[in-house]
């Protein structure tokens, strides 16, 4: 199955993604006694993820798991450059 995340044309959705996995690092590398702030951010950032997901319209025309995981997917080759 084609991945449903064309690089150039949702850059803007792989920032988001690459910011929850940046605040999903920061959040499971802490070994603070306060975590809720990282918490926080993790749930900001996932929410931010998410509702430019679904506006995007992805959401709709390939369902949730095809959308979610095709971005992940996207985002994790972004990375690695």
């Amino acid at each position: 199955m084609a991945n449903v995340i064309d690089p150039e044309k949702h850059a803007h959705l792989i920032e988001l993604q690459l910011k929850v996995f940046a605040a999903d690092r920061a959040l499971s590398a802490y070994t603070g006694d306060d975590p809720e702030p990282l918490r926080e951010t993790m749930r900001q950032a996932a929410a931010a993820k998410n509702a430019a997901l679904e506006e995007s319209g992805l959401v709709q025309e390939h369902g949730w798991n095809a959308a979610e995981q095709g971005l992940k997917k996207a985002a994790r080759a972004a990375e690695r450059g």
